[in-house]
């Protein structure tokens, strides 16, 4: 902007030619140029009693050598002036214009100019995007430091002695599985208790790493709470201007703690394990220890279910179904009609060549009545998204990608294409998992703590596409 040339044009006009500094009790030479009365009794006087001029070289005499009042009185006022200007971290340093909205999508501050550039951008007047950020951070250093506090007084001696215990728990529930099955499934048993051995010892070499600190330099629950008390008390700008660094365009974390995986209860051994063995062994089984079957009440307009309540389909909307309360209205999803509130249980689903759905469960009390979440605020009451915070557990496929609904979803690698998928829920170890039915290997476990009935959980929204329960059986 013109004021800033200004600036720098009196900046330039009272900077001393031999530091570089601005003026320091400022003296004239008889030439008529300026310097720092300390950086003139540096320069080097001639055999007759004469200095050389740094800027013209003209020789002066120390009797023509003045004061000059005026530049040192420039000097104080062009520091206040520098005192009371914006620093250059509120400028656009691309168009030299002023902050004046903070984008969403690309996590930045924008000026005017960058704003009419990205029309579709979702942004947010500066202060209004401060208080949410700030909110933010606030929840984020309550979480982190809740989560320090559950650490005290452990030492990796109390970890190595827990993950002790818990491959004792695992090995004993794998026994007792496999000595139902009698002799011979000792081969099928030997296996499956290798893998647990080897599951062990890595989760073991974690923690020597971790211990020795041979494993790098991972992030820490401290390094966040560190960095997040930093933040904080920023003003707007400065606040807005990195928080990209600490959450992304979702509201998450950037950077994650380094948390090592200590529950082998999670892996894939959290499966029916008596019913994995006999999947591999037959190629049909007649019981079903859990029969689901889907609750008209709750299916979206949109949502076609068969007569036997086993399969869903996307269709035309029903105009003479009521908008009860059970209801899903603006939502492509269907509840089972049972609910559990104890217990082991388990049902597949077969999705086959379906693009776009949502399998796991949800807790009673799900929101039915509003709209998708666009981004994720977890203060919005507007919206709801399919996450734990939502009360919904669940794997899904969008976009040919396979993932896990937590917050943000994580996306899972599979081997092909998942054509049946089963959902084992206990309730009292508050875990749901999720396997392929096909060889009954793990894909993804959550772990909560549930205070409710939990609900089979479906969601589809392609046209064409279905789900359909299927019997399963031990």
């Amino acid at each position: 902007m013109a004021c800033d040339e200004e600036i720098n044009k009196l900046k330039e006009q009272v900077t001393c030619a031999l530091c570089g500094q601005l003026f320091k009790d400022p003296v004239t030479m008889g030439c008529g140029h300026t310097c720092c009365k300390d950086c003139l009794a540096k320069l080097v006087i001639s055999k007759d009693g004469k200095v050389s001029c740094p800027t013209c070289s003209s020789e002066c005499s120390p009797v023509d050598i003045v004061d000059n009042e005026l530049a040192a009185k420039l000097v104080e006022t062009l520091r206040k002036i520098l005192e009371l200007r914006p620093e250059e971290g509120d400028y656009c340093q691309q168009h030299n214009l002023p902050y004046t909205v903070f984008c969403l999508d690309d996590m930045k501050l924008m000026c005017d100019k960058m704003t009419k550039d990205h029309p579709d951008c979702r942004t947010l007047p500066i202060k209004e995007a401060a208080e949410r950020f700030k909110e933010k951070l606030q929840q984020a250093l309550e979480s982190l430091e809740a989560q320090a506090k559950e650490n005290v007084g452990r030492d990796e001696q109390m970890n190595l002695i827990d993950l002790k215990n818990q491959g004792d728990k695992v090995r004993d529930k794998i026994e007792k599985a496999f000595n139902a099955l009698k002799k011979y499934l000792e081969q099928e048993e030997s296996a499956i208790l290798q893998q647990v051995e080897m599951q062990e010892e890595g989760f073991l070499q974690q923690l020597e790493e971790s211990s020795t600190g041979t494993g790098g330099n991972p992030v820490t629950i401290d390094h966040l709470i560190s960095d997040i008390k930093k933040t904080l008390p920023k003003e707007d700008i400065p606040l807005l201007k990195n928080i990209g660094s600490i959450f992304d365009r979702n509201g998450a974390l950037v950077r994650k703690p380094k948390e090592l995986p200590m529950d082998l209860s999670q892996g894939g051994f959290n499966v029916p394990l008596q019913y994995a063995v006999w999947k591999r062994m037959l190629k049909h089984v007649d019981t079903v220890p859990t029969l689901v079957t889907l609750d008209p009440l709750t299916a979206n307009a949109h949502l076609i279910l068969s007569q036997d309540g086993t399969e869903v389909r996307v269709g035309e909307k029903q105009d003479d179904i009521p908008d009860n309360p059970e209801r899903f209205s603006r939502w492509l999803s269907v509840l089972g009609s049972e609910g559990f509130s104890k217990g082991k249980h388990a049902w597949e689903v077969e999705v086959g060549d379906s693009i776009l759905w949502q399998v796991g469960v949800a807790k009673g009390s799900v929101p039915r009545k509003r709209g998708f979440a666009p981004f994720h605020w977890q203060e919005s009451r507007k919206f709801f998204t399919p996450e734990p915070q939502a009360g919904v557990w669940a794997m899904a496929l969008q976009d040919s990608d396979y993932t896990a609904l937590t917050s943000p979803p994580i996306e899972l690698q599979l081997k092909g294409k998942l054509r049946k998928m089963g959902v084992y829920l206990d309730y009292e170890a508050g875990q749901v998992s999720f396997y392929n039915a096909e060889d009954v290997s793990h894909l993804y476990t959550f772990k909560d703590k549930f205070s409710e009935a939990i609900f089979p959980y479906f969601y589809i929204a392609h046209k064409g596409d279905t789900l359909k329960l299927t019997p399963l059986g031990l």
